[in-house]
């Protein structure tokens, strides 16, 4: 019988309470080698064992540091003792967020969640699993509020969108390094997240100390306060299916001019695993005179009349 820890307990049931996996689903797994996504990496397949879960590993190289194919190996050669399948790449990250004005952050997200898809699509994976935990989730609504976010942005991290899920967000960072330290999870030291030229490292860093002296269980708190959105993004599901149709990666959205335009706009950009425009973006989309059109990433927008036509064009090769 296998046994769980008080950590693989809470992960566990929150996949059951928000249905995240079902049994014998085929998992990809995002690994950097860090210790948050080595710490799912081994309550993934203990949990694997019970639930029949398929488990896979990809990891991307940014290349951005001297350690990284060091990284890839230690990732790599891990894999090969549980016998779990490896996949890896690696991109020119300073050259795409050159050539794309995109900050370091925001293109090696977007060059890692290609590989990620590309790699679910060509393998037959049906679902991506990434390590963001609760202190994370804290820094995602903090990240997203100062960038002006709609309501379902508060939510930070859901613990599924579309085929990415999240299933550490009920975990803190203390409750990792307890577990890494317990279980003697092997990882490797990420400098660069000592770096506060990244935002969200500045963040990490400065502010989220600063609430935790105002309430220690300030990232319980913020989950709390996500869950609630949530439920709230449940209902605008409801409406997404009544305005929404979607054909060969083409969506028609019927604008009712209301208030969730901008909620069901900005949940096709998640649906397509895209960073959604911030709230004061989606009213300049909305409000585009009949003929408009402007393009997000790989995502082209047209208005015609009371209607917005979004169409997905095809991922740059990897």
């Amino acid at each position: 019988m296998i046994k769980l820890s008080e950590t693989e307990r809470k992960v566990f049931q929150f996949i059951k309470d928000y249905e995240i996996f079902k049994k014998c689903d085929k998992i990809l797994i995002g690994v950097s080698g860090g210790k948050d996504s080595m710490t799912l990496l081994t309550i993934m397949y203990k949990l694997s064992k019970l639930s029949g879960y398929q488990l896979g590993v990809a990891h991307f190289n940014h290349k951005l540091r001297k350690e990284s194919d060091e990284e890839q190996k230690f990732v790599r050669d891990y894999c090969l003792g549980l016998s779990v399948p490896f996949f890896a790449s690696e991109g020119d990250v300073v050259g795409y967020c050159s050539e794309n004005k995109k900050t370091i952050e925001t293109g090696a997200r977007e060059l890692r969640y290609e590989f990620l898809y590309e790699i679910l699509r060509k393998y037959g994976y049906n679902k991506i699993a990434t390590a963001h935990h609760a202190s994370d989730l804290a820094e995602t609504v903090i990240y997203r509020l100062s960038r002006g976010t709609g309501i379902i942005g508060m939510g930070g991290l859901g613990p599924v969108n579309g085929k990415v899920t999240h299933p550490m967000l009920t975990v803190t960072l203390k409750e990792i390094m307890d577990y890494v330290t317990i279980n003697n999870v092997k990882h490797v030291n990420d400098s660069s997240n000592e770096d506060k030229k990244y935002v969200r490292n500045a963040i990490r860093l400065d502010i989220l100390p600063a609430l935790e002296n105002i309430n220690s269980k300030y990232d319980e708190n913020i989950l709390r306060f996500c869950q609630i959105v949530w439920s709230y993004k449940e209902q605008i599901e409801k409406i997404y299916d009544e305005r929404v149709s979607e054909t060969d990666e083409v969506y028609e959205f019927k604008l009712m001019s209301d208030f969730f335009d901008s909620e069901v706009l900005r949940m096709i950009f998640l649906k397509n695993g895209k960073y959604p425009p911030n709230y004061e973006e989606s009213c300049k989309i909305i409000s585009m005179k009949n003929g408009g059109r402007r393009k997000f990433g790989n995502i082209v927008i047209k208005r015609k009349k009371d209607s917005l036509t979004l169409q997905v064009m095809k991922q740059r090769e990897a």
